[in-house]
């Protein structure tokens, strides 16, 4: 099959969607579409030569990023030539799920989600927020200022300049990140550390935007990224 594979900017399941997108790739030809937030999450994360190794080019097993696809993203036409067999997002943030529900396609995930219900292409979506109530999720690498010394020793173990001191104590820029954890290693305290888990709570609206989505024509709503390999020997011929 050729499947499409969405990535936007969540990291809460993005490690586990990575996991499952190996899986699935060994077998299938999958491209990846990333938004731009997409394409932040994954590299402070330290996914992309992962991703590259999923996807290591050639025909249908592309990369696609939009700061590389421009505006108009033209190869979002495959979708509305029906070119893939699924498209796949996951993660799918709050803000993708709600442009999504209201018809919004301006990045280059959410115009795939558009442009493959033109085609009639069946859509699976894994949302960060399924439900109300609490879920557990990750960070990328922080620093816990309380038990950071200021001793500078992460600063100069950055290969990507992305951890400054900030009034006397160890701060990381995660948009220069690329999760390599040279800093954390370099810690004489133990104060850097990245996969954190934290509490979280999901807001009312992207919970009911994601009712919304449930009802949406030719689109599959799961709650983990797991259960889109029983969907997929469902859906696969024989």
């Amino acid at each position: 099959m050729r499947i499409a594979w969405g990535i936007t900017g969540a990291a809460h399941l993005l490690v586990e969607s990575f996991k499952i997108m190996e899986r699935i790739a060994r077998e299938h030809r999958v491209s990846a579409f990333l938004s731009e937030a997409g394409e932040e999450v994954v590299r402070m994360f330290g996914l992309e030569r992962k991703l590259e190794e999923i996807c290591p080019g050639g025909h249908f097993r592309e990369i696609f990023r939009q700061s590389e696809q421009g505006a108009s993203s033209p190869i979002v036409g495959r979708f509305a030539m029906g070119k893939y067999d699924l498209l796949i997002v996951t993660p799918a943030t709050a803000n993708t799920v709600a442009k999504i529900v209201h018809g919004i396609a301006d990045t280059l995930v959410t115009n795939a989600v558009a442009q493959a219900g033109k085609g009639e292409t069946p859509t699976w979506i894994v949302p960060c927020d399924p439900r109300e109530g609490y879920l557990e999720t990750v960070t990328p690498y922080i620093v816990r200022r309380s038990e950071c010394e200021g001793c500078g020793r992460c600063v100069e173990a950055c290969p990507q300049t992305a951890v400054k001191l900030v009034d006397g104590k160890a701060w990381i820029d995660l948009t220069r990140c690329v999760g390599c954890g040279a800093c954390a290693g370099a810690c004489p305290v133990g104060a850097i550390s990245g996969g954190e888990t934290y509490r979280m709570r999901v807001r009312k609206v992207d919970a009911k935007n994601v009712e919304k989505l449930r009802d949406m024509e030719d689109i599959e709503v799961f709650e983990h990224p797991k259960e889109i390999l029983r969907a997929l020997e469902d859906l696969e011929p024989g």
